[in-house]
């Protein structure tokens, strides 16, 4: 992913199914065009995964057009974006239940 200056302004490529960033690979997993939530797989160079889950933030994109692009590191907390670990024990509930609600319903509960 890539930021592009233009006229003091800065421009992000728009989301994808795949991309490279900080040396990990990112695969797109799910999108919820009603709620504007996606959720992607990253898996680190060691093997590690991990699943991101955020509503995607519309920004201004290099084409300048507004697109979802992938948020930040700063927006990155619960009511924006979260990252769960691919080894915890509810994760795959988790995910479902935010990508289906959005953050707007409150946390996720055990069954």
């Amino acid at each position: 992913m890539k930021e592009y200056t233009h006229k003091k302004r800065v421009l992000y490529d728009p989301l994808t199914d795949e991309f490279a960033k900080y040396g990990d690979i990112f695969e797109k997993i799910a999108h919820n065009e009603a709620n504007g939530m996606c959720c992607y797989k990253r898996t680190t160079p060691d093997g590690l995964a991990y699943y991101e889950v955020f509503k995607a933030p519309k920004r201004i994109c290099k084409d300048g057009t507004k697109h979802e692009c992938y948020p930040q590191t700063a927006e990155f907390g619960f009511g924006t974006a979260l990252c769960l670990r691919g080894d915890e024990r509810h994760t795959a509930d988790k995910i479902a239940f935010y990508m289906a609600n959005g953050f707007n319903a409150g946390r996720w509960r055990p069954g």
